[in-house]
């Protein structure tokens, strides 16, 4: 567990450190301007989207780690709201843009029996490259075609995978030139494969999933994001919300050592506190003006005069920071069948492939941890907040 997260959070990491003076700005010392802030605070999450939809066209959600769960719990709520039959069109950064015409066939074939949906529903999920062992996607998809059953077929959602892949029932040389594209600059393939769907879509609404900096609607520290390139191109129609989450204390991330804690640093884990003094699980609401908005962003452990509302429109409170869950890991992902299957990717790419219990242990083992127990010394940064506040 420890060392996917590592992998992960390595390439959150990969940017350049050419970045401006660290602000001098003091944030506020105690909790009672955020639990003030929050008292007068009522908008749920869902709803808060839906208001953003009134003004702008296109809504990028900030993803948590790819591999919590409790987010898809948000996201699923929203997709099902009838007032989601007018946007319709769901993007998501990852998953294998080659497939996305069977996917949507998928998605909108009410007739399928449960085994049906859960089998094909897998076998995009083995599509992805490279292998993606997140539970999170395959729940998104049968939930997916969950909802979409009992729509009729001009209200039903699609989605988008944006991210590379090769459509693996291709020639030999359509698949050669379909990885020739994994060189180009993923930022800028993401995005264009997102102007592309939606300059084609009948609705002109999009629900956009990017993961953490590939939502910035600006570049940062050195690296040209997703979401730059898509609000480039269609401007003040583009908003983009962060769901609460951990942000990283340094750059020295190792197999051992994963220094996170929750949002709201230097003061460590302060702005969880005050939604838990508040009791707002659930709540959202736009960063300007704001004490929250206020603050200096400090997402990523690199200095930088920015406030967190220069960064994001909004922020989505969904879950208490101790409760969130990552889930890896799929029963039966890796089977003789498509064990097979993978050896001639493999060797496609001319890599050697890993012995099938590796694999499966990698791959078929369902692991499932809080981060309360993952993160365990940034709870007790937000229960020493919480708990110095009611003493006071």
């Amino acid at each position: 567990m420890k060392q996917l997260l590592t992998i992960l959070l390595i390439g959150f990491l990969a940017v350049s450190c050419k970045t401006t003076k660290q602000s001098q700005s003091t944030p506020n010392e105690n909790l009672k301007i955020y639990t003030d802030f929050l008292k007068k605070e009522h908008t749920s999450s869902k709803d808060y989207v839906f208001e953003l939809f009134k003004k702008y066209d296109i809504v990028i959600l900030c993803e948590r780690d790819h591999g919590e769960i409790t987010q898809y719990d948000l996201i699923i709520d929203i997709l099902k709201d009838t007032r989601f039959q007018h946007i319709q069109n769901v993007y998501t950064e990852i998953g294998n843009s080659q497939y996305n015409d069977l996917l949507n066939d998928f998605l909108h074939n009410s007739s399928l029996t449960n085994d049906q949906v859960a089998k094909t529903a897998l076998k995009m999920q083995r599509n992805m490259y490279p292998l993606w062992e997140k539970t999170n996607y395959l729940y998104f998809l049968k939930s997916v075609h969950t909802i979409n059953s009992k729509l009729k077929d001009e209200k039903k959602v699609n989605v988008f995978n944006l991210d590379f892949g090769i459509l693996w029932e291709a020639s030999d040389e359509e698949k050669k030139n379909q990885s020739a594209m994994h060189s180009s600059d993923r930022d800028s393939f993401i995005a264009g494969g997102f102007i592309k769907y939606y300059k084609k879509s009948k609705t002109k609404k999009a629900l956009v999933i990017l993961n953490y900096r590939h939502a910035f609607l600006r570049d940062m520290f050195g690296r040209k994001n997703a979401g730059r390139f898509i609000a480039d191109e269609f401007g003040s129609k583009v908003a983009n919300v962060y769901i609460n989450s951990f942000i990283l204390k340094s750059t020295k991330v190792t197999d051992q050592e994963v220094p996170v804690t929750a949002i709201g640093t230097p003061h460590d884990g302060k702005w969880e506190a005050s939604f838990i003094k508040s009791g707002k699980k659930d709540i959202a609401f736009n960063f300007a003006n704001t004490p929250f908005g206020n603050d200096s962003f400090d997402m990523m452990p690199f200095p930088n005069n920015l406030k967190y509302s220069d960064v994001f429109t909004g922020f989505i409170h969904y879950n208490y920071f101790p409760d969130l869950r990552r889930v890896l890991g799929i029963d039966g992902f890796i089977d003789d069948e498509f064990y097979k299957e993978l050896a001639k990717r493999y060797q496609f790419y001319d890599e050697e492939i890993p012995p099938k219990n590796e694999l499966k242990t990698d791959y078929n083992t369902v692991m499932e941890v809080t981060y309360r127990e993952e993160f365990s010394d940034a709870v007790k940064e937000i229960e020493k907040w919480v708990s110095e506040s009611l003493n006071k």
